[in-house]
């Protein structure tokens, strides 16, 4: 796995290209065939949204979260399901389940976005700085933004 910046300009370019390039054929079908072009839709449309999420989760957060594999939660953990983080580019909400314990923040996606390539973490509270806002923290240079019970031992460890 690749580690630094999120690739956000790859990603906005396949994005644009490929919903161009989608799109397009499905005009261009529409006036030779009109069957087709609804073949087109009802097979692609699903197949591009599934490499458009897989994308996502490989060039813009998995390497946001490459430098803090999953580590081990201590049985004091607490944990919460469905939570929403905003990372950087990305927007991860009602996605993640969170536990947090003296150390990390852990984040686990949800089952689907694993399935697709979302990889977990586990950020040590040491890699956060509090930001302007009470539900965020900069990690790497970007800012997340959260449950404020997810930074609650950040603020009693500094």
């Amino acid at each position: 796995m690749e580690e630094g910046k999120p690739l956000f300009g790859r990603f906005m370019l396949f994005l644009f290209v490929s919903q161009a390039m989608f799109i397009g054929g499905i005009v261009a079908l529409m006036t030779a065939n009109p069957t087709i072009s609804s073949s087109l839709i009802s097979v692609g449309s699903p197949l591009i949204i599934l490499i458009t999420l897989h994308l996502a989760f490989r060039w813009l957060w998995n390497r946001m979260t490459s430098p803090f594999p999953p580590q081990e939660m201590h049985h004091t953990a607490e944990h919460r399901h469905f939570q929403s983080f905003s990372w950087g580019y990305v927007n991860m909400g009602l996605s993640i389940h969170a536990a947090v314990d003296d150390t990390y923040l852990h984040m686990e996606p949800l089952l689907l976005w694993r399935v697709l390539g979302a990889n977990s973490a586990s950020i040590p509270f040491s890699s956060m700085t509090p930001a302007e806002r009470g539900r965020g923290v900069r990690i790497n240079g970007m800012t997340m933004m959260g449950p404020k019970w997810c930074f609650q031992k950040l603020e009693k460890s500094k």
